[in-house]
This record gives structure tokens, C-alpha cells and sequence, in this order.
């Protein structure tokens, strides 16, 4: 598990560096060449601009949620648990084929999240056959929670926080047919709450050099680059599932999130600008990734998935796929249902 969580921070540690680098302050012959040099460091740096940055990160928390709690594709009888992890991310101008085909352009990435939690969920009627006018037999509710830390890794720390409620309702029954072969699960309507949490920060030198009319100008130095990132959203989905031979279960359905949260800025940057050649000169490296945006305060998604049924235990894929902003989420897991 934490290699896992380790190659995820890893990658986004990589990828989250969306920003502006500049160099202010300028001196002497620290003129065109340093226009070169911001250049060519903006070049290996995630095109996103500071705002699209920290909204990407917030979206990409929200995203990282789905899947975790909820259960799609079991209609438990009794009870569940069950461990699920989850990625999230804003893919800004990267399409679904560029993902299906493997050429992801990272640097268009606007931010990543992570979620992972262990969940339970409970058939309503444990709890009583009615709760006004509502059949519990046709209610389940599951809540889940986790608190990672990052790997003991060189230039990485933080930690990410995943904890909900959800509730489900059978709105229409399902059926079987040819003597359990196939079963409709009927259609379900989920709601509750979800919180991500993430605090972030990965550390990674930068040496870049460039020549311009005989004059070199070089920055040498270190960037501390990350976001501290906290949603909470409330779901709205309706969904429904299939079950063909036992063994696999299909489902789907459409959501709408009414999200609210904030992610703020880390970015520190050390290091100097050294010119040689010419009448020399000095220059100041900054880099700016904003300072605090949200997510999208509404947003909708279309979601599918796989789960295979091994007696009591499930393993299942799922896929989010938002429709009014670039978030693609993926969760899978195990479950023991009962």
C-alpha cells in the first residue's frame, strides 16, 4: 500500500509544479537571456496558470472521493466492509482517448488527488422495518474513513484524509430470472457527504542554462512545490446494476456534487540567477502558483464499473468521468458481502 501511495505522490510530485517562473529585479545584461531562461524552465512545467492550478487540486480532491464508500454492484443483504483506494485527477485539455491510448500530455495535468479508505456499510433494516414513511428494507448506509501518511522518501511529505457518509434507496426494485443467472439490481439513489483532505509538499532541484548573444544566464537552485487542499461535497447519484452468471455485476449511473473547500498554495523557491559573459547582471527567480482557490460549486459526472463476485467477496473497478469539468476519478477495491 504505501508503495502505491508513494508512486502516486511521486508522479503528481512530478506533474504538480503548474506555475509561472520569472525573473524579476533584473540587472546589467539580464535582459533577453533571462526572457531565454524563463523559457526554457516554464517549458518542464505543467502549462496550467496559478488559478487553474489550485482549482484543478480541488476538483481533483473531490474526484478522489468517489467509489470509496458506497457500494454500486453488491445489493448486500446484511452488511459489508471492504477496503477501497481511489485516484482523482483534473486532466485539463487531456482527452478520454489520450488517456484510453496512453499519450497523456502530463504537463497539461492540473492537479491530482488520493483517497483510500476503509468502509462499511449496513442493510436498513437492522435498524427497523420503517422510518416514516420509508421501507428500510430498501435503505442501506455505509461510512468510511482513512488517514495515510506519505513514504519515508527523500523530497516528499504530507498526508491525505478520506472520511464520509453515504445513504442509499431502492427506488425500484429489482428482479432475477433464469434461476439466478441474471439479476437487475433495480435503480438506487445515493447521497450523504464526503471530505478529502490532503496536505502535500515535494521538493526537487532545477538547473537550467541558456546562452543569448554571447551572455549565459543559469539558475541553480531548489523548488518546494505542493498545496494543501480540504472539500467537502454532497453527492446526488442515481445508478442501477446486472449481475450475468453469478460471477460479474455491471453498473452505472449519473451524479451531481455540490462541492465547497479550498486549496492553498505551497511554493517556495531558493536559489540565484548567475550571468556570465558580457557586462554581467543579476536577476530574482520567483515562482507563483496563486494562493488559494475552490472547486466547482456544482458539477456533474457519468460513472461505471465492473465487480466480480468470488462468494463473498467482491472486487470491483470504477470509473468517474466528469461532464462539466476535466475530472476523471478511479476507485477499485475489495469487499466482503454479506
Amino acid at each position: 500500500m504505501k508503495a502505491w501511495i508513494g508512486l502516486t505522490f511521486l508522479v503528481w510530485g512530478f506533474s504538480a509544479q503548474a506555475g509561472l517562473f520569472k525573473i524579476t529585479n533584473r540587472t546589467g545584461d539580464c535582459t533577453l537571456v533571462c526572457d531565454r531562461l524563463e523559457t526554457q524552465v516554464n517549458a518542464n512545467l505543467p502549462e496550467a496558470d496559478q488559478s487553474n492550478y489550485l482549482k484543478g487540486m480541488a476538483n481533483a480532491g473531490v474526484a478522489s472521493q468517489k467509489g470509496l464508500g458506497a457500494s454500486y454492484g453488491s445489493n448486500i443483504k446484511f452488511m459489508e466492509v471492504g477496503f477501497t483506494g481511489a485516484l482523482g485527477a483534473d486532466l485539463g485539455n487531456n482527452s478520454m482517448s489520450d488517456l484510453i491510448g496512453g499519450d497523456v500530455d502530463t504537463n497539461q495535468i492540473r492537479g491530482v488527488g488520493v483517497g483510500a479508505a476503509v468502509s462499511l456499510g449496513l442493510k436498513g433494516s437492522n435498524f427497523g422495518s420503517k422510518f416514516g414513511p420509508f421501507d428500510m428494507k430498501r435503505a442501506s448506509f455505509y461510512g468510511y474513513f482513512l488517514k495515510l501518511d506519505a513514504p519515508d522518501t527523500d523530497g516528499l511529505d504530507g498526508n491525505t484524509t478520506s472520511l464520509g457518509f453515504h445513504m442509499q434507496y431502492k427506488i425500484i426494485e429489482g428482479f432475477g430470472a433464469g434461476f439466478g443467472f441474471f439479476e437487475w439490481g433495480g435503480v438506487d439513489i445515493t447521497t450523504g457527504f464526503e471530505r478529502s483532505s490532503m496536505n502535500i509538499k515535494f521538493i526537487e532541484p532545477i538547473n537550467e542554462t541558456v546562452t543569448e548573444g554571447g551572455v549565459t544566464a543559469n539558475f541553480d537552485g531548489t523548488a518546494a512545490v505542493g498545496a494543501k487542499v480540504s472539500t467537502v461535497t454532497i453527492p446526488l447519484e442515481i445508478s442501477t446494476n446486472f449481475r450475468l452468471l453469478y460471477l460479474t455485476s455491471f453498473f452505472g449511473g449519473l451524479g451531481m456534487d455540490l462541492s465547497t473547500g479550498s486549496a492553498k498554495s505551497i511554493a517556495n523557491l531558493s536559489g540565484n540567477i548567475n550571468i556570465t559573459g558580457g557586462s554581467g547582471g543579476t536577476g530574482q527567480a520567483t515562482l507563483d502558483l496563486g494562493t488559494e482557490e475552490g472547486p466547482s460549486t456544482i458539477s456533474t459526472r457519468a460513472f461505471f464499473g465492473v465487480q466480480f463476485n468470488l462468494t463473498i467477496l467482491n472486487a470491483f473497478v470504477l470509473v468517474n468521468k466528469g461532464l462539466t469539468n476535466d475530472t476523471l476519478g478511479l476507485a477499485f477495491g475489495a469487499r466482503i458481502s454479506l
